[in-house]
């Protein structure tokens, strides 16, 4: 049975020549070309400017800065945890973030937390130590 591909016009090696032409472009975010000829035309005067970061509204700014924050924070904590540290109850996650050199203020956050408490998962201790603020459900 042939598999659809819907209506366009390549396959997928032609995908992936296509993607690979933009991909300077997309990664560097300006164009990489050394040829100006290669260069993709500006647009017209009647045109709108394009840009690679289109600009958000203030108010988006303001819960973007709070949510990379909150993203920068939950990433920092992160990187003292392996998966395997999970479950565990937070007396546990103490001693480990202690053998792992850990900032005190780490320490300090999950010995405050009741020692008998589980945590199935790193989202579980995050959302315990952030009375229930998920990062992922404000960034998303």
């Amino acid at each position: 049975m042939p598999i659809q591909r819907g209506n366009t016009k390549h396959g997928p090696a032609k995908d992936d020549n296509l993607a690979q032409e933009v991909d300077g472009i997309v990664r560097a975010r300006r164009d990489t070309r050394t040829e100006e000829w290669r260069s993709a035309e500006p647009p017209g005067e009647d045109q709108p400017k394009v840009s690679v970061i289109p600009e958000r509204p203030d108010s988006e700014r303001a819960t973007s800065t709070n949510t990379s924050a909150a993203v920068e924070a939950r990433s920092e904590l992160a990187r003292w945890f392996d998966r395997h540290d999970f479950p565990a109850r937070a007396a546990q996650l103490a001693y480990v973030l202690r053998n792992r050199n850990a900032p005190e203020q780490v320490i300090e956050a999950l010995t405050a937390r009741p020692k008998r408490e589980r945590y199935d998962s790193f989202g579980d201790l995050w959302r315990a130590l952030h009375r229930g603020k998920d990062v992922e459900t404000v960034r998303f």
